[in-house]
């Protein structure tokens, strides 16, 4: 975040620019999804139809936590990295009782989330997810994290260890595709079209065994792997330019408020 913000500085001058050249997405959606790359190579298919719905910041879309993530965490709720993820005293003493593995409290946790799920309770131990860009045609669903001076992408959350931020938005994005696919992504900066090894590296381990495990315990090796294959891998904010046609000038140096 701060004066070298990516949303601001990347994600909404590119992503303006192509909504005002064609808000329908027809004609640059699939050369967008010919840039990135990971190993091994996946193959990607092009949507079809037009943008339904088209988000970054400003207003960014956020997804929620699949159910079927909250209940598990709420069962094998572990102590989080900092006491703050417990809250005031009255929540604080729920979380600690699902740490301790109160079978009351767990019932009554699982209870609640599936039945008057309120984001900000003290039942939900994940909140919602907001990707730089969410995208939906009729048959595919995209989401894009863009990052600038990261050196990595997030892979933690409050109350796990493991939780890799891709996976969290394609995991969150498939709660409302339906039957349209789920399409993932990194756009990174680089000095070119090349993407820097250490990205490389992450596109690696995002899709690692270890990593899907860990990031979707609540899913099925089936479901993990679906989405695996729907992560495309890596490109930067140069390469993405050069191939739609977008001038440098576009791109902020940082932000001043």
């Amino acid at each position: 975040m701060g004066r070298f913000d990516s949303s601001r500085t990347r994600v909404a001058p590119i992503f303006d620019r192509l909504r005002c050249i064609d808000p329908t997405g027809r004609t640059w959606l699939p050369a967008l999804l010919k840039l990135p790359s990971r190993e091994p190579a996946v193959t990607v298919t092009i949507p079809t139809g037009d943008l339904e719905e088209a988000c970054w910041w400003p207003e960014e879309k956020r997804l929620s936590a699949p159910v079927a993530l909250l209940k598990w965490l709420i069962e094998n709720a572990t102590p989080p990295e900092s006491t703050v993820a417990c809250g005031g005293a009255e929540t604080r003493a729920k979380r600690e009782a699902l740490v301790a593995k109160d079978p009351t409290r767990i019932a009554e946790a699982l209870n609640l989330v599936s039945t008057a799920r309120d984001e900000r309770a003290w039942y939900v131990l994940e909140g919602r997810t907001c990707p730089d860009v969410f995208l939906i045609t009729n048959d595919t669903v995209v989401v894009i994290e863009g990052k600038r001076t990261e050196k990595g992408p997030t892979t933690i959350t409050s109350w796990m260890s493991v939780r890799h931020q891709i996976l969290r938005h394609m995991d969150s994005a498939v709660e409302v595709a339906s039957t349209r696919r789920v399409i993932g992504f990194f756009v990174v900066e680089g000095d070119s079209a090349v993407v820097p090894p250490h990205w490389r590296q992450a596109a690696l381990d995002t899709i690692s065994p270890d990593t899907l495990a860990f990031s979707l315990p609540h899913r099925s090796d089936d479901e993990r792997r679906t989405i695996a294959n729907g992560f495309i891998g890596v490109t930067t904010w140069q390469a993405l330019c050069g191939a739609l046609n977008i001038p440098s000038e576009v791109l902020i140096d940082e932000v001043v408020d």
